[in-house]
């Protein structure tokens, strides 16, 4: 049989205090003696009480669950989303509950949501890469607090955008300004969100320089796939590009691979800039010169939206947020040569 929780009356009992005393002490309320604290605190501890949430939830009528839907979270972005979600949740009290989806589908996505609703949920984070049509859910959105995280939801809500495009645009105008005019991309598939903005800022980067584009491959997020796309780049584009820029880290270190078992050195055969920073790009070979999203910064940032909704501060459409990349020149790239790039 399953051993009885341990309630509030329990610990009161073997403190010697009322169990008002009990829950002033563990909703850290002012007016209880020091001792009596610390005494009802040891017993607290001794006997392993944890407070029911839901018991709680009915009373208050205010859920401290926060839920999150997302997609991929093998992928570095998203598992970051998560990560630093959940941190800026517990920061305000909240936990959060989880809602991943196999597939990123309007059935799927409205599974997820009718599970976290089931649940009571306090609000809903919505991190959705992929370019999908979101207007179904529209009505859900209508009852329940919830803010789009790096999504495009195809109607207004309470929204956090990372500067994806900004963010390679500067990766791109850094090569430039070394010099470099014949400039590659390693894109990932167009039907995320985030491949096709930064995929528009390397284009808008060379148009407003006034230079052609070069020559594209596309990889998929991996460094496996962004090794296996450098030896079609390698293959079919020799000699028509000294830089290359590369969706996200993992790719662009598969790049190097490939660049380095075709005879050419990084970064003085082909210069390479990155996406995300991720925490191996510093230890590079060489070290990766890259942007980073503050992840940090959309957690707390989608969180606090969720808070301003729950306690009316301000009409939701007003919340939008955008979060600024950081650049990091590191040693993958340098002045172009004189001689082209050749397999």
């Amino acid at each position: 049989m399953r051993k009885r929780d341990v309630t509030i009356h329990d610990v009161a009992a073997q403190s010697g205090v009322s169990y008002q005393t009990v829950s002033r002490v563990i909703n850290e309320m002012p007016d209880v003696a020091d001792a009596t604290r610390q005494r009802v605190t040891k017993v607290l501890d001794r006997l392993g009480y944890r407070p029911n949430l839901t018991a709680r939830h009915l009373v208050s009528r205010r859920s401290t669950v926060i839920g999150v839907v997302t997609f991929a979270t093998g992928l570095y972005g998203p598992s970051q989303i998560v990560l630093n979600v959940e941190r800026a949740a517990r920061a305000n009290g909240y936990n959060i509950m989880f809602a991943g989806i196999p597939e990123e589908n309007v059935e799927e996505i409205h599974r997820a949501v009718d599970t976290l609703c089931a649940h009571r949920v306090a609000g809903i984070l919505m991190h959705l890469p992929l370019e999908i049509d979101l207007r179904r859910l529209r009505d859900v959105c209508k009852s329940l607090p919830v803010v789009a995280i790096d999504s495009d939801f195809g109607f207004e809500a309470p929204s956090v955008f990372v500067q994806q495009e900004k963010a390679s645009r500067m990766l791109t105008k850094h090569l430039i300004d070394l010099g470099h005019k014949r400039i590659a991309y390693l894109r990932a598939p167009v039907v995320w969100r985030a491949s096709r903005l930064r995929y528009q800022g390397w284009l808008k980067a060379l148009k407003a320089a006034r230079l052609k584009p070069g020559p594209c491959v596309e990889g998929d997020w991996s460094s496996k796939g962004g090794f296996e796309a450098t030896l079609e780049l390698i293959k079919h584009h020799n000699n028509r590009f000294t830089a290359l820029v590369v969706a996200n880290d993992q790719m662009a270190l598969g790049a190097i691979r490939a660049f380095e078992e075709n005879g050419l050195q990084v970064p003085s055969d082909v210069s390479i800039v990155g996406f995300d920073d991720i925490p191996e790009a510093a230890f590079f070979r060489p070290p990766l010169t890259t942007v980073k999203q503050d992840f940090d910064a959309v957690g707390k940032l989608g969180v606090r939206c969720l808070i301003d909704q729950f306690k009316n501060e301000r009409p939701p459409s007003t919340q939008t947020h955008t979060v600024q990349p950081f650049f990091f020149e590191r040693g993958s790239t340098a002045k172009p040569r004189r001689k082209n790039v050749s397999a």
